[in-house]
């Protein structure tokens, strides 16, 4: 049975103890909520997200609830935009729902066309049944314009608190703190530094591990590395685990395909730690900040490379391990930028502007009788799928693949 109150659900997939980039803001935001006065509770939804069955969407459409004076719901983009028909069917029942898009479904690599495609028009048909839209960059609230035409996705930029300023290592020490998966793109690193061997130099490559296939790969790339003795993968960190890591690393090197911000740019920023950055993603945002320093590139604490060029991060790791003047020029950017940081009340401030903002005379900033339609067309097919098969999974989404550490 659900608990209807007045006030704040951020309903979020369940991660098992697994916390992802996602996870974290979620729940960041919630304890950053309550600081401001706001009591906002965490309501975990468990299932195979993207690709629900029917146990866990019905456990969605009871986590959305009904409908009760100044009552809002917050819900993650990776369990609502799977099932647009919870949301329309929530939103009709003058439930308030904003999606919190932390990556675009379909914006995973590695994706069969078919279960892409799927995703897509599951996310559309949410994003226009939904009360409202954020995304954590402008970055992220771009390219859903360009994917679905969301035109009025408000940004809630992730926060973060500073932390002691790390002493570094010698021989320096690269981190790369990122979910083992195609996306974050770690087999370009070791291409990147393979030829630089002859530098002094360690790798920790960090995360949880992501689709077998995908690691077994990294595997055998740092085997054969020239030197493998100097990567290490220690698997997730947290805690003092993970503060022991920042004290002790010299640069994130975060090489993503896609990236819709990049928390961990901001966690390393808040050490004093430089990036290095895939051109073209939300990172950039990250690296640079909001409203980004007039002359950034100059002032910039790192760089940003093209994530499909190992040989401009090979250039870039050889300039900055064999050149004092850039590292401590880089070293100092970053310690201004720590400066600059916002912190996790200031996300908070701004998911509460989007969501108390007044609604159009549809009742959704973002809806209307298009998205209205668009929500009800995809229920139906919705429906017709689940009852022909007995509740199971209407598309083939099941594997490691869509199953996303963000």
């Amino acid at each position: 049975m659900s608990t209807v109150r007045a006030g704040l659900d951020v309903v979020v997939p369940d991660d098992a103890g697994r916390p992802t980039g996602g996870s974290l803001y979620d729940r960041r935001l919630v304890a950053a909520l309550g600081a401001l006065g706001r009591p906002a509770r965490l309501v975990p939804v468990a299932g195979d997200w993207p690709a629900p069955d029917g146990a866990a969407r019905a456990r969605l459409r009871r986590a959305l609830g009904a409908p009760a004076p100044s009552r809002s719901v917050l819900l993650d983009g990776l369990v609502g935009c799977a099932a647009p028909e919870a949301v329309g069917h929530a939103v009709r029942s003058g439930v308030p729902v904003h999606l919190l898009v932390h990556l675009p479904l379909p914006a995973e690599t590695g994706l069969d066309p078919a279960a892409a495609a799927d995703l897509a028009r599951r996310e559309a048909a949410a994003l226009a049944a939904a009360t409202g839209v954020l995304t954590p960059s402008a970055w992220a609230a771009r390219d859903l314009l360009r994917r679905y035409g969301t035109a009025d996705a408000a940004v809630a930029e992730p926060g973060v608190q500073r932390g002691p300023v790390a002493a570094g290592s010698r021989p320096p020490r690269l981190t790369c703190l990122a979910s083992l998966t195609p996306r974050k793109n770690q087999l370009l690193l070791l291409e990147a530094l393979a030829p630089l061997a002859g530098l002094d130099w360690t790798l920790d490559l960090v995360g949880p591990a992501g689709d077998a296939a995908h690691v077994d790969a990294l595997r055998a790339a740092v085997e054969a590395f020239p030197d493998p003795g100097r990567v290490r993968c220690p698997g997730p960190l947290e805690g003092a685990a993970l503060a022991r890591q920042w004290a002790r690393t010299d640069l994130l090197l975060l090489p993503s395909t896609v990236e819709t911000y990049g928390m961990v740019v901001t966690e390393a920023l808040a050490q004093g730690v430089p990036a290095v950055v895939a051109a073209g993603t939300g990172a950039v945002e990250a690296l640079d900040g909001t409203p980004a320093p007039r002359g950034a590139a100059g002032a910039r604490a790192g760089a940003a490379l093209d994530p499909a060029d190992p040989s401009a991060w090979t250039a870039a790791l050889e300039e900055w391990l064999t050149g004092p003047a850039l590292r401590a020029r880089w070293r100092s950017a970053a310690l201004a930028r720590r400066e600059r940081l916002r912190g996790w009340e200031d996300t908070a401030r701004d998911v509460l502007a989007a969501i108390d903002r007044p609604l159009g005379p549809s009742g959704s900033p973002g809806g209307g009788a298009a998205a209205e339609h668009a929500a009800a067309e995809h229920a139906a097919a919705e429906h017709a799928t689940v009852t022909a098969t007995d509740g199971s999974a209407d598309h083939d989404t099941t594997t490691d693949r869509t199953r996303r550490p963000r």
